[in-house]
């Protein structure tokens, strides 16, 4: 599913120009898949999910590229929603025990702080699958999601780092240009505490 490249790992991949040839290894929406999640900004996903409430009616959805992608729109109908919602936190489930274990340059994290990336969104993604997937992820994603969170160590509960780095030059100087207009991008990037997380969350 990182393929291409993301907006947080951009190490091995392939040009887009392959497109064609991986749709007809997995099928077009297991790519279109995949391609969202290369090409998206993550607040963009964020957002959405903040805004999700139960009982929403909401059918269709629109995120944005990478700043340095452009910016274009990303349409997605809701069961695509979904499914990227339930592919984007079981990725992270599986990541964030080992990313913990030692420290980042590239994510800013000292050890045992990246269960600090996107805490907040991830929270929120596994109240909406519970809510939006009851047949098959009410029991087990709270289950997941309890387990693999309950392995960070109390030190680091406070801590929040609600975007991306830039891992690029290219993205990087993208959003001095949009926080430059008055968007709300920090200027630091790394986890910072917030008072009272700790006990909201118990």
């Amino acid at each position: 599913h990182s393929i291409y490249g993301t907006e947080g790992f951009q190490g091995f991949s392939l040009p887009l120009s392959e497109r064609p040839a991986i749709i007809d290894l997995i099928g077009k929406s297991a790519e279109k898949l995949s391609f969202i999640f290369c090409m998206v900004d993550r607040s963009t996903v964020d957002d959405s999910v903040f805004a999700w409430e139960p009982a929403c009616t909401t059918e269709n959805y629109t995120f944005r590229a990478r700043p340095e992608m452009g910016r274009f729109p990303i349409e997605l109908n809701k069961e695509e929603w979904l499914d990227f919602i339930e592919l984007t936190l079981a990725d992270w489930l599986e990541q964030v025990e080992g990313a913990a274990a030692t420290p980042s340059k590239l994510y800013l994290w000292k050890t045992g702080e990246a269960y600090a990336y996107r805490r907040m969104a991830y929270r929120k993604m596994s109240e909406v699958l519970v809510a939006e997937r009851p047949k098959r992820l009410k029991d087990i994603v709270p289950q997941m999601y309890d387990a693999v969170m309950g392995t960070e160590s109390p030190a680091t509960r406070s801590l929040v780092q609600p975007r991306t780095p830039p891992q690029s030059d290219a993205a990087a100087a993208a959003l001095a240009a949009l926080r430059s207009v008055g968007e709300d991008i920090p200027e630091d990037f790394s986890p910072q505490v917030v008072a009272g997380l700790e006990a909201a969350l118990a």
